[in-house]
């Protein structure tokens, strides 16, 4: 199977269930609310040195942080003159703030109504902080495992990226101000954007897999 056709199959796959997903949030159904309520009586337990710690990694799922780091890599992505690479790594931001916001306030979901230990306006699906990181922090990583050659590298990358990517989602039910089902809907959202526009630099010829754009 081409690569193409394995990540439009993909692509499907994740809007199958970010589709279902979304449906049963909306209708409170009893999925949803298991899923909620095992993983929170699992997770939320606090004391000052945990709260010291997720306090801070939340942070780097707010607006302002990930703006800042994708707006240093987009800067030096295009100094390297990886232009594709920078174009694929804002896209890939932008979409999904958009697309987060739209969801969130379509479908109206109340936050936990337990206590919050950080502040949190709006509403709760999709969780912004870690769709948001997940679009940041993934395509960096993606954009780095084409970018570097050395093993080492990648698999160091790849940790990193992906343990941010879980510790901002774990932290926003952890400090009560959103459910697991939001965590794991902004998650999705966020791979079905990536996923989506991995297939349209391809269809375009504009490859994230040569990332210095159009060659003279």
């Amino acid at each position: 199977m081409k690569i193409s056709k394995k990540i439009s199959l993909l692509l499907i796959i994740l809007v199958i269930f970010f589709t279902f997903w979304s449906i049963n949030v909306t209708l409170k159904s009893k999925i949803i609310t298991q899923f909620d309520t095992n993983l929170i009586q699992q997770i939320y337990h606090h004391n000052q040195f945990s709260l010291s710690i997720f306090r801070p990694i939340t942070n780097l799922g707010d607006t302002f942080p990930t703006i800042l780091i994708a707006a240093i890599f987009f800067i030096l992505l295009v100094i390297k003159k990886y232009y594709y690479a920078a174009i694929y790594l804002v896209l890939n931001k932008v979409v999904v703030a958009l697309f987060n916001s739209l969801i969130k306030n379509t479908i109206e979901r109340p936050r936990p109504s337990h206590y919050h230990y950080v502040f949190a306006g709006g509403y709760s699906f999709p969780s912004g902080h870690s769709a948001s990181s997940f679009a940041l922090y993934i395509s960096l990583l993606i954009i780095s495992l084409h970018i570097f050659k050395q093993l080492k590298i990648k698999v160091f990358i790849s940790i990193m990226t992906i343990i941010m990517v879980l510790l901002v989602g774990y932290s926003r039910i952890f400090l009560g101000v959103h459910y697991p089902s939001d965590v794991l809907g902004g998650y999705t959202l966020a791979a079905i954007v990536i996923t989506f526009n991995t297939l349209l630099f391809r269809a375009k010829d504009l490859s994230i897999l040569q990332l210095k754009g159009i060659k003279n």
